[in-house]
């Protein structure tokens, strides 16, 4: 059986993580001068803290091949490894992962998932289910395409100062839009961050988001939602009521957002994924 690791762009709850044995590796975070390692020397919540309070752009990197090839390690009882990092086009975490497979001394292959948060973390789940069921590589990575299909990510952010210094977003129209209280609806669309509408106004935002949404399923019976927020529960939880209500998925995911992620959403930020279930497109 493979086992299946993930980066810590990931969004995914902690008790299926330990009962599937999904082998992590960590992004590493500079706030202010400061390193730190979340998920090893300091919580999700102490992170989001800091990102918070920072004075100037928090930064992140990615685990060296060496980290990986640790965690590659821990497959010697199993057939192999099998690791899906976030989007190559947001962090170069899929090319770490990437030399490090090639200098592996067990069989280690590498998965683009294209996207981050609970996006990737359904993905995972996927792969996890499908190897414990006894499928293939190649029929995981050929249902990994299919799901991608069937998925989509969308956010929604309160500040627009870390995505404009890091370059994810336009200097001189993210200070337009917050000027005139216009909010930018993104959408991650082949790995990349795409504003795909605009909204002026939390309520106009609020059902813009809700429309988007559910335009991407017909039927959202055989769908999971996953809602990843920076220290924003209230918004998360209006929105999880709402799509309840509205859509009545297999079921919705609520979270604290990823560090490595939080950075560039800022505080209040929302990231919403849809996918297909996996426990029943597996």
């Amino acid at each position: 059986m493979l086992k299946i690791i993930t980066d810590s762009c990931v969004d995914l709850e902690e008790s299926f993580v330990q009962e599937h044995n999904i082998g992590l590796a960590n992004l590493h975070l500079q706030v202010d001068g400061a390193n730190y390692t979340p998920g090893e020397d300091i919580t999700t919540e102490q992170a989001l803290a800091k990102i918070a309070a920072a004075q100037d752009m928090p930064k992140t990197s990615q685990p060296a091949p060496h980290a990986w090839q640790q965690i590659f390690a821990q497959a010697q009882d199993e057939e192999g490894a099998l690791c899906l990092t976030v989007s190559s086009e947001l962090s170069g975490s899929f090319n770490s992962a990437n030399l490090a497979a090639q200098g592996s001394k067990l069989p280690a292959h590498t998965h683009d998932t294209r996207m981050g948060s609970f996006g990737q973390g359904f993905q995972v789940m996927l792969a996890a289910l499908m190897t414990e069921k006894g499928k293939s590589l190649a029929e995981i990575k050929d249902a990994l395409q299919e799901f991608y299909h069937k998925s989509s990510i969308i956010v929604i952010l309160e500040k627009y100062d870390n995505a404009i210094k890091s370059g994810r977003m336009n200097k001189y129209a993210g200070k337009i839009i917050e000027k005139l209280n216009i909010r930018g609806i993104i959408e991650v669309l082949d790995g990349k961050v795409v504003t795909v509408d605009k909204a002026r106004g939390a309520d106009k935002t609020f059902q813009k988001m809700l429309e988007r949404i559910a335009s991407k399923a017909e039927d959202f019976s055989q769908m999971v939602i996953g809602i990843a927020h920076f220290n924003n529960p209230e918004m998360a939880e209006k929105y999880r009521a709402a799509l309840e209500d509205l859509l009545h998925p297999a079921r919705i995911y609520l979270s604290l957002l990823n560090p490595a992620i939080g950075v560039y959403c800022d505080k209040g930020g929302l990231v919403i994924s849809v996918a297909p279930n996996p426990y029943t497109f597996a």
